[in-house]
Order: structure tokens, then sequence, then C-alpha cells
């Protein structure tokens, strides 16, 4: 009841203050006519001195002219006082008069006329005085028989009267301003007398009707408490308030679960019980802000507001904000999980700047390699039946092979390997590596395979699986040198958000777990933190060069699956692979034909190592190209401009001269449009510099014979003849040339900015026998475009960096219109698709790239 009492004061003094603000305004519009009607009066007044001063002036030169005629006729120098008297008046006179009309703009420029004129009078005047002084009278008096004076004198009453009678106006116009303003005002006035009484009518309905109201009112307060509560209840983190007394007022289900405290059967709690020995949990987390430490009514200016508090193995960061009148809200913040996100991303970052470092080292190996397996290819043609020496360059190409995987190593580390992703039966992978595992890990070692009931397929580079699970394998062999047992087991798995949500790195979904374990020794947590690490080992000199977890965990990352260590002392160790599940049929490795390595086409090979150059052109050379070789870029522009008869540059990306292999490429497309381009490095491909924007295709050092013969045919193949290219109108300024193709699309444009998607993607293009030109933003596309309309294709992803995939595709298609575009995503397409636009999802199958060419084929041939 009191409430309600309460309320309807509160009504009354809302009614209250409404009448007297009503009122307010109405007396404000009255003393604001007021005000009007005086600033009116006090202009009519200066008007009425603004006329006497003219008439002042007009009077003034009367009196000079008076006066100086005096003077002429008597000669008496007494004669000429009022003539002085008059001169300072009109000084005078003149300055207050254009103060008076400063804002009228006709009486200024009338004010301007007047003073002019009366200036010229008083020099006439002047003039005349001095005549008389220096030559007499007789020339004082020729002087005033001119006229001039008299004339000048009309003129001057003219404007006086002229300017006095624009004042007249303008004094009526002001006097009818000040009547109006007087009548406002006191319209203003009998409107608050009718406002106040219409105010007090309104007050009083307001005011019978309040008790209504009041209760509305009560319930909506009521309902907010609730709202207010089910607020705290939603937040997980345990939140209380204390009052200036220090009594408990508000909280949470997840405070009286931190307090253990049971608000239905105990007493309301209070400061001194939550520091008490009672509950040693809001003890831990409220000390360390100063509870305690001084008296609750002692100033707390240098209380810590923030504190980061470790109790029963959990880290808290506890928040207190007081409240003005006193008391309050504490916050606790359990944040585990936080510093446990960002020990796993220094981590990462760690593992990221020790992969970028060892990325660069394979460019000098793989020349070398490249020599020595290039050189053992040939040879091996050249021994025939000698099975000896045949048997010696089959060690030989076995250590360089060797020396190619601890390449391989140190890159797929740097997740900078190139892979070849396929769907892959892993159950069956397992299988077939049984035999090799039990040959690799010796009698004293015991295996286990566990396969669960129809297992999942994962789209990953098998090659690189099977090397992942034999060096785990081993690494189990190496834990056990008493023995014990590797247990391979594959199942399917599905990783959640909440399981995201801890690993940074994990994208959820289902995935093909692969778990290798083993009965040995384990390993103590620092030895896990750095178990991944390139060259750390706990193996002796020689033992080992610590790269075999770092190529898995480099694999798995590449391969965009997820790797994790269980380990403990005396408990053996469990490596997980989560690799990502792929929906693709796998695809028989004997179904697929064999491809044709040989050829007569004309090629230029440009390289500046002398013995990778004489083994490359070797090796064309026996398969039935014609060989034209060059050891720097200058030198080969220089062989091409004297014959252009070539049908391939094949060419090293870092060499030395003046001119870059780039550059070379360039100038023989443009001399020579059908020609194809082959770049080859020892770099990574995205460790080569500016690659995003060669728009070439490249084989990575050291390559086998088999995988360049295969290259080469596949660029070849790729290529536009010239005699098949048909004439095309010339393009007009407002439309680019669109590119025209026949059959399935082979030049293809890709737009990635992720760039082991981009290479992945690039590989499955160019084992279809595209030419895949690869860039990592919608710019570098439509550079690519501008400079070179030879584009079969579009593929291009749909998050990219500055230009967004369907902003590209709208660009595209409005410059080239006949140019087919396909946008892959991981997401849905955010609207209606451009005409002529595809989508695919992501993750894409080699499957659905080829029905996107087919498509985009079948468009064309319509």
């Amino acid at each position: 009841m009191s409430n309600l009492l309460r309320s309807a004061r509160s009504i009354g003094i809302v009614v209250g203050l409404t009448i007297a603000v009503l009122i307010a305004s109405g007396i404000m519009l009255a003393v604001t006519h007021s005000k009007s009607a005086a600033r009116q009066q006090r202009l009519v007044v200066s008007n009425y001195e603004t006329m006497a001063l003219m008439r002042d002036m007009v009077i003034a030169l009367q009196d000079a002219e008076i006066g100086q005629r005096g003077y002429l006729l008597s000669g008496d120098a007494t004669r000429l006082e009022p003539y002085e008297r008059a001169r300072v008046r009109i000084e005078s006179g003149l300055r207050q008069l254009e103060a008076s009309v400063v804002g009228n703009l006709d009486a200024t420029r009338q004010f301007r006329e007047f003073a002019t004129l009366a200036g010229e009078k008083l020099e006439q005047l002047n003039a005349t005085v001095g005549a008389y002084q220096l030559y007499g009278r007789e020339a004082a008096l020729a002087l005033d028989r001119t006229g001039a004076g008299r004339a000048m004198m009309g003129q001057v009453r003219l404007l006086g009267d002229s300017f006095i009678e624009g004042q007249r106006l303008l004094l009526a116009s002001q006097l009818a301003a000040l009547r109006s303003e007087q009548e406002q005002a006191d319209i203003a006035g009998l409107l608050v007398m009718a406002g106040a009484f219409m105010c007090l009518v309104a007050g009083i309905y307001i005011v019978v009707r309040g008790a209504g109201r009041l209760e509305r009112t009560q319930q909506d307060l009521t309902a907010r408490s609730r709202l207010l509560q089910m607020t705290l209840e939603s937040l997980q983190d345990p939140i209380f308030v204390l009052d200036a007394q220090g009594m408990l007022v508000a909280w949470n289900r997840a405070f009286t679960q931190l307090a253990a405290w049971d608000p239905a059967k105990q007493a309301p709690l209070t400061r001194d019980q939550l520091l008490s020995d009672r509950s040693p949990a809001t003890r831990a987390l409220l000390q360390p802000l100063g509870f305690g430490a001084v008296s609750a009514d002692a100033a707390s200016e240098d209380r810590t507001s923030v504190v980061r508090v470790s109790h029963d193995g959990r880290d808290f960061e506890v928040f207190r904000g007081e409240m003005e009148g006193g008391g309050d809200v504490i916050r606790c913040v359990d944040i585990t999980e936080k510093l446990r996100d960002e020990t796993a991303l220094r981590q990462g970052q760690k593992m990221e700047a020790t992969g970028q470092l060892t990325g660069g080292m394979a460019h000098d190996f793989n020349n070398i390699l490249q020599v020595i397996r290039a050189n053992l290819d040939l040879l091996k043609g050249e021994l025939g039946g000698h099975e000896a020496g045949l048997a010696r360059v089959q060690t030989a190409t076995a250590a360089a092979d060797r020396g190619a995987r601890l390449t391989q190593q140190l890159l797929a580390f740097a997740r900078r390997q190139p892979l070849a992703p396929q769907p892959t039966n892993v159950a069956h992978l397992i299988g077939d590596l049984a035999d090799l595992l039990r040959h690799s890990l010796g009698e004293r070692i015991a295996i286990e395979f566990k396969v669960a009931d129809n297992p999942w397929n994962a789209r990953i580079d098998p090659s690189q699986l099977e090397n992942a699970i034999l060096n785990l394998s081993i690494n189990a062999r190496d834990a056990m040198p008493e023995g014990g047992t590797v247990r391979v087991e594959v199942s399917n798995a599905t990783l959640d958000r909440r399981y995201a949500a801890l690993h940074p790195d994990v994208t959820p979904g289902p995935y093909v777990l692969v778990d290798v374990s083993d009965t040995g020794s384990g390993m103590p947590p620092e030895v896990v933190a750095q178990a991944f690490d390139p060259f750390f080992t706990t193996k002796s000199d020689g033992k080992g060069t610590g790269l075999g977890l770092s190529m898995v965990y480099g694999f798995v990352r590449q391969s965009n699956g997820h790797i994790r260590i269980d380990s403990a002392i005396g408990q053996g160790t469990s490596v997980k692979l989560y690799l990502p599940r792929t929906q693709d049929a796998v695809v028989d490795d004997d179904a697929v034909a064999a491809t044709i390595l040989t050829g007569s086409e004309r090629i230029l090979v440009v390289e500046d190592s002398d013995d990778v150059r004489h083994a490359v052109v070797d090796m064309l050379t026996g398969w039935g190209y014609r060989v034209v070789s060059a050891e720097n870029p200058d030198v080969a522009a220089a062989l091409f401009e004297k014959d252009p008869a070539f049908d391939l540059l094949f060419t090293d990306v870092v060499m030395p001269g003046t001119m870059t292999a780039i550059e070379l490429a360039e100038l023989v497309q443009k001399q020579r449009p059908g020609i194809a381009v082959l770049l080859t490095s020892g770099f990574a491909r995205d460790l080569v510099p500016d690659f995003s924007r060669m728009g070439y295709p490249l084989i990575p050092k050291p390559y086998s014979s088999e995988a360049l013969a295969a290259r080469v045919r596949a660029v070849l193949a790729a290529r536009r003849p010239r005699a098949a290219a048909k004439p095309e109108a010339a393009p007009s300024a407002a439309t680019p040339k669109a590119p025209a193709f026949t059959d399935r699309p082979r030049h293809i444009l890709l737009v990635e900015d992720e760039i082991v998607l981009r290479m992945s993607t690039t590989d499955m293009l160019e084992q279809m026998g595209c030419v895949v030109s690869g860039v990592g933003t919608g710019e570098q596309a439509l550079e690519l475009l501008a400079k070179d309309g030879k584009y079969d294709l579009l593929l291009t992803d749909l998050g990219l960096p500055s230009m967004s995939g369907e902003e590209l595709a709208n660009r595209v298609r409005q410059q080239y219109p006949t140019l087919p575009v396909v946008i892959a995503s991981g997401y849905g397409p955010s609207g209606p698709l451009v005409e002529g636009t595809q989508f695919i999802s992501k993750p894409y199958s080699a499957i659905d790239l080829q029905q996107a060419l087919d498509h985009a084929a079948r468009r064309a041939a319509a």
C-alpha cells in the first residue's frame, strides 16, 4: 500500500511539474514578446534620434555657410566662430549618424552620399575662406559668385529630406511591429492561463486513474525483477551483489554452486561469511580484491578492481565494480580454457615460425637431387641388361629418393609439400601396409590392427598417409626397446563444436580416425609439448633426425585434419590422426589409362645449372622432342628472336641475368601466342617470388623423369593450337574480348587465397589436362584477364580478401559475358547467382570439378 501511495505521490508530482512547465512556457512566450516589444520601442526611439541627427547636420552646414558669408562681407575674423563650431558639430554628428544606421542598407547608402556631399561642401567653404585670406576679398567673392556653393547646399537639403523621409517610413513599420508584439504578448498571457486550466483538469483526470496505473506499474516492476534475475541466471559465470552493509542482495545459480549455499534453506549470506572458512572458494576469490583488508566503511580508491586467482585447479578473473550508493558487484570469470587456448595459440605460432624457416632449406638441395635423379634415370636407360650396373643405379636412386623424402619432411612440417589428395579407403590402405609394418618393426614387436564396421573414406594423399603411419609405428617401436605391442585402429569420429572451441585448428565435422598406440614407457608433458618441433628428438646422436613427428604434423594439418598426442609415463603413447571424411567414391588406380610420354614438339629449355640443363636436354631428346637450351633468360630471348618456332618454353624461375624468367615467358607468348610455358624451381610453390602473379604451371624440383614427361605432355596438350584458332571480330572498347573455347575448358584461372587449397586444386585440374593460373585475390585475377584473355573458365573461392568471389563474378560477367564462372564455398551462396555462374560446395572432389568443366562446355556449345 505504501508503494501505491508513493506511486500516486509521484504521479501528482509529475502532473504538477507538467502544469508548471506549461505555465512557465507561456510566461516565457509572454516575456519573449515583451522583450521583443521593448526592442522595437528602442528601435523607434533610435529612429527618432537618427532623424534629429540628420536635421542637425543640415542646420550645422547652414550655420557654417552663414558664418563663412559673414566673414566674407565684413572681414571680421570673429564672424568665423559659427563656421568653426559647425565644422566640429558636423564631424561629431556624422560619426553618430553613421553608427545609428548600421544594419540598414538603404540608410547607410543615403548616409554615405550625404557624408560625401557634406565633405565637399565643407571643402568649398574652406576654399573660399582661404582665398580671402590669401588673395583678398574680391578673389573670395569671385569664387562665391559662381553659385556652386548654393547649388551644393541645395543638394544637401534634398539628401537630408530624402534620408528623413526613409526614416519616417521605417518608423512606421517599426511602430506596426511594436503593436504586433504587444498584441502577441497579450495573447500569450491568455494562452498561459488557458493552458494552466487545461493542465489542471488533465492532472485531476490522471490522479483519478492513478490507482489502476500504479497497480500495472507494480506488476511491470515485478516482471522486470524476474527478467533481471533470469538475466543473471543466463550467465554461466558466478555473479553476486553486496549492498553497502555487506549483505548479499542479488546472485545467480552459478554463485550458489560456487559458495555451496542453498538460499531456500539457509539465511542470506554476508560479506563476513563469504570471507570465512565455511566458504573457502569465495574466500580465495574475494581476499585478493581487498575484502577483509580494510573495513567496510573505509575509502576504496586503492582497491583492485580486477585480479587473477587460481583455486582448486581452475583459473579465475574476478571483477569488482563499486556502486555509487555503496556496495559491490562481483563477477568471477573462469578463464581456464582461455589460458589453455592462449597456450595453444603460442605453440601454433612457434610451429608456424619454425615451419617458415624450414621451408626455404629445400631449394639448393632440390637442385642437387634433381641433377642426381635425372642422370640416374638417363643412365638406367643406357645400361640396358647390365644387372650389376642397374643394381648400383637402383641403390643410388634409392639414396636420392631418401634425400628427397628428407626435403619433403621439411616441407611437410612447413605445410608446403605438394600433395595429391584423393578419396582413399583408409582401412584398405592400412591392410596393404600390414606386411611392411611387420617387417619394419621386427619380431619383438607385436602389431595389432582394428578396423571399425563400415569405415568412412578420407580425402588425403595416400602415399603421405602411408609414410605417416610408418613413421608413427617406427617411433612406437623405438619407445619399446624390450618389446611390446603397436596397435593401429581405424574408426569413424565426429568432432563437435565444443571440442573445436578447445582446439582452434579444428573444424567441426566428420573425420576418419587413425590411432597408432604403443605399450611403451610414455612421455612426460614437457616432451609431448615439443614432440612436433622439427629436429627435436629424445634419441641419442645418430639415431634419428627428429623430423618424423613434425612431418606427420605438417601432413595432417596441410590435409585440413587434426592431430593429438595422449601420453603418460608408464602408460604408453597414442597418436590420433583425424583425417577429413569425403563422400566421393575411391578411384581404382588400375583403371587409369597409361599416359603417352613421348612427342616431337620443339622445346626451349632455360636452366642456369649446367648439370641440370644437360640432364633435362638428354631426357627430353630421348623422348623424341627437339630441344634447344640456354643458360639464362637473356640468351634464350636472343635465340627466340632469331627462331621463334617453339612449342614449349621450359624454364627455371630463379636465374641470373637482366631478364627474369617471368619476363621471358611474357615476351615469348607475346611474340608467339600459341606457345606453352612450364616453370620449375627448387623452391616450394608459395616461396617462388611473385608466384601468385605468374599464371603459369610449375613442376617442383627434384622431379622424376616420369613426372617431367607427364607434365610436359599435359602442358602441350592443354595449349591452344594456333592453327585451330578462329578469327574473331575486334572487341569494342566498352566490352573486352572474352576468350572463345571449344570442347572442355582447358585454360583455367583459379582464384583462391588459401595457398594449400590453391595448390591442391591446381594439381587436380592439371591431372585433367588443364593449364592453371592461380592467384590469391580478385584484383590479381582481373589484372590477368585484362592482360591476356586466354582463359576458358574462372574458378573462384567465395571468401576472398578485399573483394568477395561474388563481386569478382559480377565484374567478370560484365566485362567478359561469355566467360563461364564457377564459385566454390563451404557455405551456400548468399543470394541468387548471376547468369552464367555455377556454384560448387567445399570440399569438392575431382568429380565435382569435372562436372563443372563439362557444364561449362555444354553452355559454350549451346
